[in-house]
């Protein structure tokens, strides 16, 4: 599970130098993301934690983010004192059907394994899903995995999220349409600089 380090542009996967935005400038955010789909240690992974509700399988894919974000924080020397950790939320019925949200579960490891964002908390119930939504694998094509998802959020207490800069977390990133769905609702909300974290791009 080898990984370069390094922010990516989250519509073509470009590497950023420096970590800053050098093309495709109506994104509102970056992608740390350290492997693509197609590696079949980390699909399996994903697969395994997601589908088959094996919270295990989420140890292997934190201990590979933590390394990969305190390389790429390091190269880029970004400075992380005001940000704060926002996992994807899922809708409470999914929720309730899965026994637990994937992307809190990594969130949570990773804080745990990561020296760096030890000190950086972890908000949940503030980004929340206001409306149920298919799986994005059921839908096909960008168009209709954004109009899935669109407006299915929301934010509560956005005084916790004005002047931030966050870190959102989610196991995969695929079209891109849930988090920049998630990017929208939280820049509406106040927030800075967001950086999406997710264990792979597909």
């Amino acid at each position: 599970m080898d990984f370069m380090p390094g922010f990516l542009c989250p519509t073509c996967f470009r590497r950023l130098p420096e970590g800053r935005k050098t093309c495709h400038p109506e994104n509102q955010f970056v992608l740390a993301s350290p492997f693509n789909y197609s590696n079949p240690v980390a699909r399996e992974l994903i697969h395994t934690l997601k589908y088959g509700k094996l919270m295990a399988a989420a140890e292997p894919l934190a201990s590979v983010l933590a390394e990969y974000l305190s390389a790429s924080i390091s190269n880029f020397e970004l400075e992380i004192s005001n940000y704060i950790i926002l996992p994807i939320p899922l809708h409470p019925r999914r929720e309730r059907e899965r026994g637990f949200n994937q992307a809190l579960v990594l969130a949570e490891l990773l804080k745990g394994k990561s020296e760096i964002l030890r000190e950086i908390p972890i908000l949940t119930g503030v980004l929340v899903r206001i409306k149920p939504t298919l799986s994005q694998t059921k839908r096909k094509g960008r168009e209709g995995r954004e109009e899935n998802v669109r407006n299915c959020f929301g934010v509560l207490k956005p005084e916790l999220i004005s002047g931030k800069d966050i870190f959102l977390v989610d196991d995969v990133f695929t079209s891109g349409a849930t988090m920049r769905e998630a990017v929208r609702v939280l820049k509406s909300a106040g927030a800075g600089k967001i950086t999406a974290l997710a264990a792979a791009r597909a």
